[in-house]
């Protein structure tokens, strides 16, 4: 169905080319894994064979012909934008990274999705028909609760992960004849990931679909693709069937600046034990949370329309010790990042309250970093800007020394990436950046929703460490947002398990993990304990 040849792309300015003269075959109804370093040029590779390549990029060389199941074959890589609206979505279809940028801000969820079913089902004639089939397609990614609010709300009134189901949807809507899926399932809890996955395993069975996996989840890897190509600096490094290249561990990348990747992925080891606890009397309380609940106003379907809001987190109580690593949990809209936005001020409490020190100094890391970071300043001036408030009055060589070391410690050359635009980083670089933004604040709570979830195995246990090591020398109290248990499990010290805006289990991470109480924590960890994830 797709054979890609040398395909070469480059950026002015850089050394090498991003994509080293790339080249593969898909049959099919193949399932091919893409995997590799943040910035090993996976997304770039995926862009390209849907012609969305950025404007600053050039392609050097290389042809992808498709051979599409009723017509002849196509260069897609010499398609004009006038063509390519013939192919996107009904022959190839991307699912996006980053959700939040992805989707238009000023339309409604369900104007989105009809404007999709619109184009892609002519068949379907009449508005019932329509609105039928878009509810359906709500209902298989796992989003079938007041489907009646969602179609009203807008992109940024949805929890990360319901925005990633949704570009989901849109990107099976069209029944593609390939479907080029970019780290689908970053934002997902562990339950919704393992039936996304089976989604996507159903409808490649049923449409004879092919599939074009990228992530670099060595979990995720196994359930999704049954050869695995592995890309590192543009270059594919690593090809075979998936069980056999993910065995290679510490050879997998064959590259002396990549650390070793656990052959288990770095992931889901729900066995590993816990740090100790901290003890709240004995250490210093850097954040104290009571009865704190949150609601949302509803959209009008009509302006005379009565509505009710939205409660996303009810009554929730809770302390935070300096230097203590507190994680949250949750299946995805439960209220772990509505409660984080409130706790950082950017959200009002409806009731309760939360209280910090006199010289409490709150960060966040954001979910999204893409739309977190200004596209218009590079990433220095966004550090500095940061640097500036926190050390005010010093000399701008001070500022930009400071700079350099945070972007050192998360693991980004200061000479390479400080004068980029976030544009022309990929999504785990642009990740360091929000991280090493937040540390610039010098804060005495930082709050982490998914900060580590966009980074490949060996960065993640990098920033990991970092975080780690200066929470607990600056006595720092994070508040870690995750869906990944097995890494909740092994770093943090206290774990707070969430569900529809409650708080319905928190204690020892350890003690939580090894037997849950709560239903919620049950099914959490039954997801992540599958046999093949």
């Amino acid at each position: 169905m797709l054979k890609v040849t040398n395909l070469t792309i480059s950026f002015p300015g850089a050394e090498a080319p991003a994509v080293d003269r790339l080249s593969f075959e898909l049959a099919a109804g193949g399932r091919l894994g893409l995997l590799g370093l943040s910035g090993s040029g996976k997304s770039l590779t995926a862009l390209a064979l849907v012609g969305l390549l950025p404007d600053s990029a050039r392609l050097e060389s290389g042809e992808a012909w498709y051979q599409p199941a009723d017509g002849p074959a196509v260069d897609l890589l010499q398609l004009t934008e006038k063509q390519w609206r013939t192919y996107r979505s009904k022959h190839l279809s991307l699912i996006f990274q980053e959700p939040l940028t992805a989707l238009n801000p000023v339309h409604t969820i369900g104007a989105q999705l009809m404007e999709a079913v619109i184009r892609f089902r002519p068949d379907l004639t009449t508005r019932t028909d329509r609105k039928t089939c878009l509810l359906n397609w709500l209902t298989r990614v796992e989003l079938s609760n007041d489907q009646a609010r969602m179609l009203r709300a807008y992109p940024h009134q949805l929890s990360g992960g319901q925005r990633q189901r949704l570009l989901i949807a849109l990107a099976l809507l069209g029944r593609p004849q390939l479907l080029i899926a970019d780290e689908p399932t970053t934002a997902l809890d562990t339950i919704t990931e393992a039936g996304i996955l089976d989604l996507l395993a159903r409808l490649r069975a049923e449409l004879g679909m092919a599939t074009l996996f990228i992530t670099h989840d060595l979990g995720v890897m196994r359930r999704s693709a049954e050869e695995v190509m592995v890309m590192a600096a543009g270059k594919v490094v690593r090809r075979g069937d998936t069980q056999t290249v993910l065995e290679a561990g510490a050879r997998l990348f064959q590259s002396d600046e990549t650390e070793v990747i656990d052959k288990q992925g770095a992931n889901h080891q729900t066995e590993t034990p816990g740090h100790q606890t901290i003890d709240g009397p004995q250490n210093e309380l850097c954040l104290t949370v009571d009865g704190l609940s949150l609601s949302y106003p509803t959209p009008k379907a009509w302006p005379w329309s009565k509505t009710s809001p939205v409660t996303a987190v009810k009554a929730v109580s809770f302390t935070l010790g300096a230097g203590e690593w507190l994680a949250i949990v949750g299946p995805s809209g439960c209220g772990k990042s509505s409660l984080a936005r409130c706790l950082a001020g950017l959200l009002p409490p409806t009731k309760g309250q939360f209280h910090y020190p006199a010289n409490g100094r709150v960060q966040l890391v954001f979910q999204d970093p893409f739309s977190s970071l200004n596209p218009a300043h590079t990433i220095l001036r966004s550090i500095i800007e940061v640097l500036r408030v926190a050390m005010p009055g010093r000399k701008r060589a001070t500022y930009q020394d400071e700079a350099g070391r945070l972007l050192q410690e998360v693991g980004l050359s200061p000479a390479i990436y400080a004068n980029r635009s976030p544009n022309a980083l990929s999504g785990g670089q642009r990740q360091r950046v929000a991280i090493a933004r937040a540390l610039a604040g010098r804060p005495t709570i930082l709050i982490a929703d998914e900060a580590v979830s966009a980074l490949d195995a060996p960065l993640r246990r990098d920033v990991l460490d970092l975080l780690q090591n200066i929470c607990r020398e600056q006595q720092i109290g994070l508040l870690f947002i995750s869906h990944d248990l097995g890494l909740v499990a092994e770093r943090a010290d206290r774990v707070i398990i969430m569900d529809q805006g409650q708080i319905v289990e928190t204690g020892p991470a350890a003690t939580v993990f090894r037997q849950p109480a709560s239903e919620m924590g049950k099914r959490l960890l039954a997801a992540a304990a599958l046999p093949d994830h």
